[in-house]
């Protein structure tokens, strides 16, 4: 099968682009420069979400995994440019006949206070799920993105800020387990709208500590109110700092949301792994 990836470069797009290689898949990769070195069965093709009005050559792709999103920032137009051209993607597949799989976010849903979680839940009601493939995503563990930053800030610093005591409910999915639902569900032409996380909820407090264990440190924890810590972002992005979270993921962790994700996994056909036994792959 030839399946087609946007965003192909990213974390959760090279993972899977790796893994359907293994399968003995072709993939074509959707990203904006192309890799130094193609892997036998991997194509190019220039994309950028961006492009207005811009139509793909998806001549022979069997499936489409839309892993792109451009983030949110002020100076950019992240709004007017993720929900249109996600649809044209999705009218361009459905058109043709070819499976189309979009990654949402369990910080996607009505109350969103992040652009993220408000442009993946307004995607999620306006894409057909009897024709597509929805997979809300929980925390993804891996070597890269969100988790591997805050893995990184507990390497150097001494202490760690435990945004309004830690409480917040955090459902993660190891990466391996993403790539393997993914590529089942392309086999199966799996269609509906699923979320991909582990059915116990852990709490960040408890991710915290599992993280500086697997990091061989035992930081301070400093509880720190929400209104604090998007002080202290502020002027950290204001200044230009580098720091593991932005005030996009500190809007979406005010708002998680817990979820029995039993029933889905069972239909996903996945048992994924807890917390301490992702982060022990890593």
């Amino acid at each position: 099968m030839l399946i087609a990836i946007t965003g192909s470069n990213g974390f959760i797009g090279s993972e899977l682009v790796k893994y359907l290689l293994s399968l003995g898949h072709e993939v074509l990769l959707l990203q904006r420069k192309k890799p130094e070195r193609l892997e036998n069965g991997a194509y190019y093709q220039r994309f950028d979400l961006s492009w207005p009005e811009k139509v793909l050559d998806l001549k022979g792709v069997d499936a489409l995994v839309h892993t792109a999103f451009v983030p949110f920032n002020t100076t950019n137009s992240a709004s007017y440019i993720n929900i249109p051209s996600t649809l044209r993607l999705y009218n361009q597949c459905i058109n043709s006949g070819i499976q189309f799989i979009f990654l949402s976010s369990m910080s996607a849903h009505e109350n969103a206070l992040s652009e993220y979680g408000k442009h993946k839940y307004k995607l999620e009601q306006r894409l057909d799920s009897s024709k597509c493939l929805i997979l809300k995503l929980g925390l993804v563990i891996g070597n890269d993105g969100l988790f591997k930053r805050i893995y990184d800030s507990f390497k150097k610093m001494p202490f760690a800020v435990l945004v309004a005591g830690g409480k917040q409910p955090i459902q993660p999915v190891y990466i391996g387990d993403v790539v393997k639902v993914i590529a089942g569900s392309i086999a199966e032409k799996r269609t509906g709208k699923f979320t991909l996380a582990c059915n116990q909820v852990y709490t960040l407090r408890e991710l915290s500590l599992a993280i500086a264990d697997k990091a061989g440190k035992n930081p301070l924890f400093i509880p720190v109110p929400y209104w604090i810590v998007s002080l202290i972002i502020g002027v950290i992005t204001f200044l230009h700092l580098p720091f593991p979270v932005s005030k996009e993921n500190l809007l979406g962790l005010k708002q998680l949301r817990a979820a029995d994700t039993g029933a889905d996994l069972e239909k996903l056909g996945i048992v994924p792994l807890g917390l301490k036994e992702s982060i022990e792959r890593l």
